[in-house]
This record gives C-alpha cells, sequence and structure tokens, in this order.
C-alpha cells in the first residue's frame, strides 16, 4: 500500500465533492462514478476500501436522517446472507490481479448502465424473499466491484413505491454494505489507519457535496443532468476496460 500525496488527496476531495453533488441530484450513482476516477490512479486494492469508508459516511447520514421511512422486512431479509456473500467476495478478491478486477468494474458499470435503460426491466415485480439472494449477491460484488447502488436501486423500486422509503431503505443497504466491507478488509490486513488523512479530507467535502445537490434539485434539468451523468460513467468504464 502506498500513501496517497497531498495533490492527490486533494483530487479525492473534489472527486468527492462533486460525486456527493451527483447522487443528491441523480439518486445514486455518484459512488460508481467517484470509485472508477479513483481507479484511474490507484489499485483496486487500495481504491475499494477506501471507497467504502467513503461511501459508509455518506450512507450514515443519509440512512439516519430517513429512518422512519426504511422498509425493514426488505432489510432484515438483504442483511441475513449478505456477510457470506461478503466472505465469498473475499476469497474471490484475494486471487485475482488488478487489471481482472478493473475489467470486472468497466463492465459491471456498462451492464448496469443498461439495465438502468431497458424499459422492460421496469415492469418486473420483485418479490421480498428475493432480497435474501439479493443481499448475497451483493455481499459478493461490494467486494468486486465496489458498488452496486444504481443496481439496487433500479431493483427496489420494483418492490417499493414511495419515493423517501426507496431512498432510506437504499441507504441503509449502502451503510450495512460499507460496513461489512470494512471489517472484511480489516481482516484480510487492510490497514485504513494510513489513510487517515485522506479521509479527513474527504468525508466533510462528500456531507458538504450532498448539501449543495441538495439546494441545487429543483434548479437543474434532470434530463440533461443524467445524459451528463451516464456520457461520464461510460467514458471512466471505457478507459478502465482499454487503457
Amino acid at each position: 500500500m502506498l500513501e496517497l500525496s497531498f495533490s492527490e488527496n486533494m483530487l479525492l476531495t473534489t472527486l468527492s465533492f462533486f460525486t456527493a453533488l451527483m447522487t443528491s441530484l441523480a439518486g445514486a450513482g455518484g459512488g460508481t462514478v467517484l470509485l472508477a476516477a479513483m481507479l484511474q490512479f490507484m489499485n483496486p486494492a487500495e481504491a475499494i476500501p477506501v471507497h467504502g469508508v467513503i461511501q459508509f459516511s455518506s450512507n450514515l447520514t443519509r440512512t439516519w436522517l430517513l429512518r422512519k421511512f426504511v422498509n425493514w422486512s426488505i432489510v432484515i431479509r438483504f442483511t441475513i446472507l449478505l456477510p457470506i456473500g461478503v466472505y465469498i467476495g473475499l476469497q474471490i478478491f484475494q486471487n485475482m490481479d488488478s487489471d481482472n478486477i478493473k475489467n470486472i468494474i468497466g463492465i459491471f458499470i456498462l451492464l448496469a448502465l443498461t439495465l438502468q435503460n431497458l424499459r422492460f426491466i421496469k415492469s418486473f415485480f420483485v418479490p421480498y424473499y428475493a432480497f435474501y439472494f439479493i443481499g448475497l449477491i451483493t455481499g459478493v460484488l461490494n467486494i468486486l466491484v465496489g458498488v452496486i447502488a444504481p443496481l439496487l436501486a433500479v431493483i427496489l423500486k420494483q418492490s417499493i413505491s414511495e419515493k423517501k422509503s426507496i431512498v432510506g431503505t437504499l441507504g441503509y443497504f449502502g451503510l450495512i454494505g460499507n460496513l461489512l466491507k470494512i471489517i472484511g478488509f480489516s481482516l484480510i490486513g487492510f490497514s485504513f489507519y494510513e489513510y487517515i488523512d485522506t479521509f479527513l479530507m474527504i468525508i466533510p467535502a462528500t456531507l458538504v457535496g450532498s448539501r449543495v445537490g441538495q439546494l441545487l434539485l429543483n434548479k437543474i434539468s434532470n434530463k440533461i443532468f443524467m445524459i451528463i451523468f451516464q456520457i461520464i460513467l461510460i467514458g471512466l468504464a471505457i478507459r478502465l476496460l482499454f487503457i
């Protein structure tokens, strides 16, 4: 593990601000942009656990503010097999090289964007019992690809119709998923303490970015924003795959 330079920390802090702003405007996806950007200059073995801490702090605030709207029936089912998924993901992660992990993340981003834009996907109903399996798969993918919130958002919308409940429940998914990710990487020897300076810079920027995004929510065209947002993600994914 290499300690990040001041310029790299400043770059991450700026990225964290803008991607938190993106998440507030789009509902989900800013974390995906942040991880894809981090992987342009960080090894996956560093970027994924560091990113987990950033996302944990972001989801902690959102989950607390919307705790009354969390769908606990779904949350309990989602959580039961999640630790097993994290364990499986860690076993796979430790036996893969960096290039393969970057390729998987790049492919996953493009796949998630494709599924988000397929109209027939939105007509499916996802029963509550399916969240046992979804939690298991999320545990695996949280380790291998870092973030799957955009895909979880699509799935959750097939089970819950109330917006605050969707956002609050999705926030809990991110909270517990990233907490278990942090614990898992700690158990295999990752030293989060070495990145304390990074966290002290990034976490406040994330909180400020979220607040600014809320203030801009009704002042920016959602359609134009989503087009720009998806173009950025596609560009980062292609760069991960081919450069």
